[in-house]
């Protein structure tokens, strides 16, 4: 899979988690809301990384 596609399915992820919080939000279910925003953020910081590592291989040659 293409770099381009893999941040794009990524990002993807993490805009679903975070409509997911505001779903879990409106049923005050704090567990799940818990879970799906640090879910969102994990998947935001992992997003991070690899573009860096992408960015970093890219002007190494």
């Amino acid at each position: 899979m293409k770099h381009h596609q893999k941040m794009f399915l990524l990002a993807i992820a993490v805009v679903l988690c975070f409509i997911a919080t505001a779903i879990v939000i409106s049923y005050q279910n704090y567990g799940l809301m818990t879970l799906f925003f640090l879910s969102g953020i994990g998947l935001m910081g992992y997003g991070l990384r690899l573009k860096r590592n992408y960015q970093s291989n890219q002007d190494n040659g």
